[in-house]
């Protein structure tokens, strides 16, 4: 049984076609190792290693390592081919640093070598059973931190898993979910309500007289999901001023601002060549705006 399915947590025991890929131990901790039957995880993968992401059986479930075989064996072995080829990480820079640009094949054969070595050392079953353990105890970590705080953070599945807690972790992650829904509601209110500041300040201008700048407003459905556009082409949608597609991408990406004065536009400031002329069109709807305002 996956710990997740599509992303969330098996909540319903959905099963998974997996294959005993290996055990490894560091002779206090052991962990079986899984990957999924059929069609490969990764599309390009390096090899016949690099197909399949790793699962870690834990409690009745396998949960994700995220990474491949080809990346945990590389991985693991990493500082050891360091260790034995330069002597620790300041060495092996100062010895890529020391190959001259133009012996591109060199430092090519120095990585193949290094990385031949490093999937050597990696296929330790005690470095692999370190290197899980760690990975693991960050779950841990993540999800202690979680029922600290009472859900101000997401807490782990994974780290609940091997505590023994996965019943309160989903209870916790609606805590969560609840808080997080509050503060993303709160993040949109304030946004929503210095726009509707912007959008009276603009309003304003145009009834009192004055210089009204191109700036953005943006209003938010939830955090991540904002329409954003010229306060001009804001203001006019608002009061069903007629734009035509032309003049809403002339505002959008030559105005700079527009003068008010005795209830006409009078002045505007664009970008462009010298010689260029003020779209005449966008004056007239400058000016029905204007009047929409002022009824």
């Amino acid at each position: 049984t996956p710990l997740f399915y599509q992303g969330n947590f098996n909540a319903d025991g959905k099963k998974m076609r997996a294959i005993l890929v290996r055990e490894v131990s560091n002779g206090t901790d052991t962990y079986r190792l899984w990957r999924r039957d059929g069609k490969p995880d990764r599309k390009r993968p390096s090899n016949t290693d690099d197909a399949y992401i790793l699962y870690v059986e834990l409690g009745g479930y396998l949960a994700t390592l995220g990474m491949t075989d080809f990346y945990l064996t590389g991985h693991c072995g990493h500082q050891a081919a360091v260790t034995a080829l330069y002597g620790d990480e300041d060495k092996r820079e100062q010895y890529f640093d020391s190959l001259k640009p133009s012996d591109g094949n060199g430092a090519a054969e120095a990585l193949e070598q290094e990385r031949a070595l490093a999937q050597e050392y990696g296929r330790s079953p005690a470095r692999q059973a370190d290197y899980i353990k760690f990975i693991l105890d960050r779950h841990t970590a993540a999800y202690r931190a979680a029922k600290e705080n009472s859900g101000e953070t997401p807490p782990d599945y994974t780290g609940a898993l091997v505590l023994g807690e996965l019943q309160s972790c989903v209870e916790l992650y609606h805590i969560y979910k609840d808080k997080q829904r509050e503060r993303n509601w709160a993040y949109c209110r304030k946004c929503n309500q210095l726009a509707e500041k912007q959008v009276q300040k603009a309003l304003r201008v145009i009834r009192e007289g004055g210089v009204l700048r191109n700036d953005t407003v943006e209003f938010y459905r939830s955090r991540y999901d904002f329409s954003a556009c010229s306060i001009f082409l804001h203001l006019m949608k608002l009061y069903y001023v007629d734009v035509p597609l032309r003049v809403q991408g002339w505002i959008t990406n030559k105005l700079v601002s527009a003068t008010i004065s005795d209830g006409r536009c009078s002045d505007i400031h664009f970008w462009g060549n010298k010689g260029d002329r003020t779209s005449q069109r966008f004056v007239d709807c400058m000016n029905e705006l204007i009047r929409a305002v002022a009824s």
